[in-house]
């Protein structure tokens, strides 16, 4: 079976299927997290967040930071389509797109077995550092700021850890579906 970065990356950025949020109720402005399912990475979820928050404290905070995942995996799907692939920024931002979807494959089976705060509170840690850096890159992208290298971040390194990918297979991808002027060409 081909690794989750490759699925991922086969129906997000190889394929480009049409733009679409990963969660059709978000569980913040309605009483539902209602995640919709993906064809090969993860089945569909409802949770009732507003009656099982007095069980698990954390449930909240994880609607919450899905949502605004969410929010930005559907912006990021967007605004790459306008970014020519020698954009360095576009790789990244799908770097970052590819993560967030790992994260929901993450997040499903916590979800779905709900056993213990400590889970959720540990995905909540991960994602929110995974957020932190969509905003950043997002907010560099649109004020056309000079793009730098991230450095090697080694809590960015854990989150991709946690969800289950490997940076280095996520760089290897996007390498050979987009080409860069900073490589040159060899001939």
């Amino acid at each position: 079976m081909a690794n989750l970065c490759q699925i991922i990356a086969n129906k997000y950025v190889i394929n480009a299927i049409k733009c679409h949020k990963l969660s059709s109720q978000d569980g913040i402005t309605t009483q539902e997290l209602v995640i919709d399912k993906v064809e090969g990475l993860y089945e569909a979820i409802s949770v009732n967040i507003k009656s099982e928050r007095g069980k698990f404290a954390s449930l909240g905070r994880a609607a919450s930071i899905a949502k605004n995942l969410d929010e930005y995996q559907y912006i990021i799907c967007n605004e790459t389509r306008s970014l020519p692939d020698s954009n360095p920024f576009k790789k990244e931002l799908q770097k970052l797109r590819i993560m967030i979807i790992a994260s929901y494959a993450k997040l499903i089976p916590i979800l779905s077995s709900l056993k213990s705060d400590s889970e959720i509170h540990e995905w909540n840690q991960f994602a929110l550092i995974l957020l932190n850096q969509v905003s950043d890159t997002v907010r560099k992208t649109r004020n056309d700021q000079m793009y730098d290298k991230p450095s090697s971040d080694n809590t960015l390194k854990s989150a991709f850890d946690f969800f289950g990918i490997l940076e280095q297979d996520v760089d290897d991808l996007l390498h050979n579906i987009y080409s860069f002027g900073d490589r040159g060409s060899i001939q």
